[in-house]
Formats: C-alpha cells, sequence, structure tokens
C-alpha cells in the first residue's frame, strides 16, 4: 500500500505551518493515494520519522515523499535523506521513494508576476524588483535562483532585477535594500522567493516600513508565493513524478 508524504520546511510561525498544511490538503484533492500525510523539516511537527509512522500505521508499505521546498539545496540533498535514513533503519521493509523540490518549473515565473501585479507594478512604469531568496551555501541553488531572477527580468520586458537573500549568499538582504534606496526608480518592488510567512517575512516587513520613513523609492512588499492554484499543480506534477520513480535507495546508491 503506498502512502505520500509531505515535507515542508518547518517555522517558529503558527501561521506558517497552518498554511503549509492547507496548501497541502487542497492538493491531495488531486492526488490518487488514500493515505497521505504531511510532515516538516524543523521546527513544526510532526518531523519525518512521525510523519512516517503515522503512514506505516495506515497500512503502508511504500512510501512516496515529495519535499515541498523551492529549490535543490542542503535540505534536500543532506537533511531530508538523513531522516529518511533513520525511517529506513526503523522500517527495513519499507520502500521509500523520493522526490524533486520546485526548483525551475516555469508556473514560477507566473506565480511571481502576479505577487508583483498584486503589489500595482506595470509594464509603464519606471521601477526596480529586488527578488530576495532564502540563501543557500549551495551554488547549484545559487545558480537556479539567479536563473529565476533572469527569467523575471525577462518576463518585466527588461525591468532592473536585482537579488539579495536572507542568509548564506550576498548580496544580503540589508544590502540589496540599502542599494534599492539609491534607485532613481519610483518604486521598488521587493519580491520574497518564500512559500509562506513566517519570521523572514515579518523581518523583511518592518526593515521595508523603516526604510520608507527615508528611502526615496517607494518599497512595496509583495506577498510570498502562498498556496496559489498555479504552485499546487506544480506540487501535484511533482508527486506523480516522484510515484514513478526507482526506490530512493535504489537511487542515491546507499546501502539502506
Amino acid at each position: 500500500m503506498r502512502a505520500v508524504l509531505y515535507v515542508g520546511h518547518g517555522t517558529r510561525v503558527p501561521e506558517g505551518s497552518r498554511q503549509m498544511k492547507a496548501f497541502v490538503e487542497e492538493t491531495k484533492k488531486s492526488v490518487p493515494c488514500s493515505v497521505q500525510e504531511t510532515c516538516f523539516l524543523e521546527l513544526s511537527e510532526p518531523d519525518i520519522p512521525a510523519g512516517a509512522a503515522r503512514c506505516v500505521e495506515q497500512g503502508a508499505d511504500i512510501i512516496t515523499v515529495v519535499p515541498v521546498l523551492l529549490l535543490t539545496a542542503g535540505h534536500i540533498k543532506e537533511d531530508i535523506p538523513a531522516e529518511l535514513q533513520k525511517v529506513q533503519e526503523i522500517y527495513p521493509h519499507l520502500t521509500i521513494q523520493y522526490g524533486a523540490p520546485f526548483g525551475l518549473h516555469p508556473k514560477m515565473l507566473d506565480v511571481l508576476m502576479l505577487r508583483l501585479k498584486a503589489q500595482g507594478w506595470t509594464r509603464e512604469e519606471e521601477a526596480d524588483i529586488l527578488l530576495v531568496g532564502r540563501g543557500s551555501s549551495d551554488n547549484n541553488a545559487l545558480r537556479d535562483f539567479y536563473r529565476i531572477a533572469g527569467s523575471l527580468e525577462e518576463r518585466t520586458e527588461g525591468q532592473n532585477v536585482k537579488s539579495a537573500f536572507l542568509a548564506a549568499a550576498s548580496p544580503s538582504f540589508d544590502e540589496g535594500l540599502a542599494a534599492a534606496a539609491q534607485s532613481r526608480a519610483e518604486r521598488v518592488y521587493v519580491v520574497p522567493y518564500l512559500m509562506f510567512t513566517g519570521l523572514l517575512m515579518q523581518e523583511m516587513q518592518e526593515k521595508i516600513e523603516r526604510m520608507n520613513e527615508t528611502a526615496a523609492p517607494d518599497m512595496r512588499l509583495c506577498d510570498y508565493l502562498g498556496y496559489d492554484e498555479e504552485l499546487q499543480e506544480v506540487l501535484k506534477q511533482r508527486t506523480l513524478e516522484t510515484m514513478e520513480l526507482p526506490a530512493w535507495a535504489e537511487r542515491s546508491g546507499e546501502n539502506v
């Protein structure tokens, strides 16, 4: 019997966890599987072993693990596999399939454009865009993020799109804001490349409010990506793709 286990990042802000669960609940309706559970990598409950236990208790001997994360970085390559190793040791009979994050799916650009337009952005105005990622020490993740920024610049027909990061990479968000404050543009749209709300969104909002007290350009914080219908379609596709994969142990080459 198959189960699907969706893995979110987790947050200390309860609303962020609630949004993640609500997003997954909507996606579940279009996934043909009777057992589907949600868990978190860190900071929220249940964790991955507890989520897997819920699946096994309902009779699962195959678990399709789908990360509800944006880019391939340390969480995808190291942290989640380490937790799956623990699960495999507890349940040696279990077949685990492990999927990919949202990555460079074209619908991600559609959602970014919606977030810009919701804050009043138009092609006619003179504006800059600051795309803000969580940040990573993984070069592949940074490369993919810059590819997304480049694609966003193309979608906005050449408007100035800069990048910044909240941690682990440069330029930092503070540096990005400081540079944006020197812009000659009439307005700067700050676009968070984050799935749900949390402490990072709160900190961004506070810093932008302080900046707007002194900065010349009007800075507008766009909404996080959120549980958008387009993103639900991406998660559905990733789930169905993962169901077709060989076992995680076979793919990873690990003796689990």
